[in-house]
């Protein structure tokens, strides 16, 4: 007697259809072929043939179950070659379930069902700002699915892809369409990701409220978004205008302030972030031995000694352990992605509770993007790979798949590790959790702004809970302007050392890279070195460096040229030199001394004489 199998399988769609196996998962095979056609507005419009194979005499087919993680679907609807098929839908939290009852059952050995499902999405393409990014997640491996073959339209209008990954089977251009084929090999390994742009603009604003409740002032400094091989930053305007603006290990600009006591100061940050697909350079950076000991140290939060993050990676490596940073930290970020398991209801939480690594792998469901960036950190750094957090903005338009948890305004966190071909690599590890296995290994996006970084440290610097991001259509040219000033007297005396100075302000919008000055003369002798390199200096920051100078000896006259050269830019200063003494001061000094002594001998003559004279008196 035939078993009715009342759910043949279930589907999880997060950007995309996943095909996965769910009761009576081996007497029934599917095949799939499904099509995606992005509109120029990025309404995709899904179709799936889908043909079902019953394996055996025992069960039979009435129905078909698709889940999808996403409620911004409409117009389903599905049929066969009897006509249109009953369709339920369901909503509950951020998924919908479609139930499809066939019109006939698929009953005996060797049957097949071939039917025709198709809905409306705006989760597979958005537009943002001036890009377009179109996502669609793998597909689970089940031994259930014989084919699987995709194909993605997208229109001519997009452009040429900037990044795709994986590759395609094929592609092709037709009058007004870009069409990419897939098969099962390609969506089982990784999702497919498409970027058509090259560049993002977003603009920013950052407020800080400071605080200083102590008795004495005190110095102290706020986080600005740190240029880095993917983002160039231009800060338009901080106010009030910092002290200084320093560049940390990390690579953070960090803008300083003095507080008075018991007193309070608000900091607004205005400024725009060019996001890049590809690194802006093509030399890769090295870590020196220090740095590398520095990422890869255990830390609050990061505790990569503990035996539950050693349990781990044992586990993750139990085949062995792979030489490249790459292959490790590959590795761990698919045993984060499969292990933990996001908490929408967390965000709900005021002021949500960092965890850490340990704590996230005793709570594995109970995760957010701290906990999938913390332990992939923590994990990371086990292993011997450096690795630290990225703190900023990720844009979203769907925040079911690509949650933001980090602060009030939703701000988000995650990891990059160091790759000795690469350099420094970003992934996100929580995205491609919440997004059914959209790619963030081995491609990223336009839409993660770093606006601090924490390696050093995995608890400072802190970033602003007061952030406003928005994307810009505009395009923006950073400048630095290096204001240079050299301070040196004009007149000095022969003899004498010379405290000569020389500050560089770079009262610019964007980021003025390293040099060197140096110092030239003629007579005067430099003491020291003649030329020293600087830092780079950020947007309202500076550089300043004191120099000694001397005089050969006491008694020359004559004057002299000072040349300062900072990166070609050449500052001469006449100087005058004196003879000590003629020097003024020193010559009324020199004459003061002389009448003292002069007055100082006649007072002890004449005491002298007078003594004489009264001894002849006696006698």
């Amino acid at each position: 007697m035939l078993k009715k199998v009342a759910l043949l399988v279930c589907i999880v769609l997060s950007l995309i259809i996943s095909p996965r196996g769910a009761l009576a998962e081996n007497e029934f095979a599917a095949s799939y072929d499904v099509n995606y056609s992005v509109g120029n507005d990025g309404v995709t419009i899904v179709t799936q043939k889908i043909t079902l194979k019953n394996l055996t005499s025992q069960y039979y087919a009435s129905n078909f179950t698709l889940t999808i993680s996403s409620t911004n679907i409409s117009d389903i609807s599905a049929t066969d070659d009897s006509g249109p098929m009953e369709v339920k839908t369901e909503t509950k939290a951020d998924k919908t379930t479609m139930n499809i009852k066939f019109n006939q059952q698929v009953a005996g050995i060797d049957k097949s069902q071939t039917f025709t499902l198709k809905f409306r999405s705006t989760d597979f393409a958005t537009k943002n700002g001036k890009t377009w990014e179109v996502d669609l997640p793998r597909i689970p491996d089940s031994s259930n699915i014989n084919n699987y073959n995709l194909i993605l339209q997208v229109p001519a209008s997009f452009g040429e892809p900037t990044s795709i990954a994986p590759g395609p089977k094929s592609q092709t251009l037709g009058y007004d369409t870009l069409s990419f084929t897939f098969n099962k090999e390609l969506l089982g390994k990784s999702g497919v990701s498409l970027n058509f742009g090259t560049t993002q603009v977003f603009d920013f604003n950052l407020k800080y409220h400071l605080e200083n409740n102590s008795l004495i002032p005190v110095m102290t400094s706020v986080v600005l978004p740190p240029d880095t091989k993917y983002q160039d930053i231009l800060i338009s305007r901080i106010s009030p205008e910092p002290l200084n603006v320093t560049i940390d290990d990390d690579g953070n600009y960090l803008a300083w302030y003095q507080l008075s006591r018991r007193s309070k100061q608000n900091v607004n940050i205005s400024g725009s972030a060019k996001l890049y697909i590809k690194a802006k350079e093509k030399q890769v950076e090295t870590l020196t031995s220090a740095q590398k000991s520095m990422f890869t140290k255990t830390d609050q939060y990061w505790e990569k000694d503990n035996p539950g993050v050693l349990a781990a990676i044992a586990e993750v490596f139990k085949e062995g352990t792979p030489k490249s940073n790459r292959d490790k930290a590959r590795l761990i970020y698919s045993y984060i992605v499969n292990t933990l398991k996001y908490n929408t209801s967390r965000l709900n939480d005021q002021g949500i509770e960092r965890l850490g690594a340990v704590t996230a792998l005793n709570n594995r469901d109970q995760a957010v993007c701290m906990e999938f960036t913390d332990l992939f950190v923590a994990m990371t750094r086990a292993s011997g790979v450096p690795s630290r957090e990225l703190d900023g903005f990720g844009y979203s338009q769907n925040r079911n798949l690509r949650p933001l948890s980090l602060s009030k305004n939703l701000l988000h966190a995650w990891p990059e590790y160091f790759d000795e071909q690469k350099g420094w690599v970003m992934v996100d590890p929580t995205w491609e959790n919440t997004s059914g296995g959209v790619d963030y290994f081995n491609k990223f996006d336009l839409n993660h702004l770093v606006l601090a970084i924490k390696g050093v440290s995995s608890k400072t610097p802190y970033t602003s809970d007061d952030v406003n991001v928005t994307l810009s259509e505009d395009d923006f040219l950073g400048k630095p302007n290096l204001d240079i000033s050299v301070s040196i007297p004009e007149e000095v005396w022969s003899g004498f050392p010379i405290t000569a100075s020389v500050k560089l302000v770079n009262q610019g919008n964007s980021i003025q890279q390293g040099g060197s000055l140096s110092v030239n003369t003629n007579r005067i002798k430099v003491l020291g070195q003649k030329e020293v390199g600087f830092a780079a200096i950020p947007p309202f920051g500076y550089f300043s460096y004191k120099f000694n100078l001397r005089t050969p000896n006491f008694w020359e006259s004559f004057e002299d040229t000072i040349e300062v050269d900072v990166m070609g830019q050449k500052f001469t200063k006449k100087v005058v030199i004196k003879p000590f003494l003629f020097y003024s001061p020193v010559s009324y000094i020199a004459g003061g001394i002389i009448v003292l002594i002069l007055g100082i001998y006649f007072a002890i003559l004449g005491v002298h004489i007078y003594q004489k004279k009264a001894k002849q008196v006696e006698k």
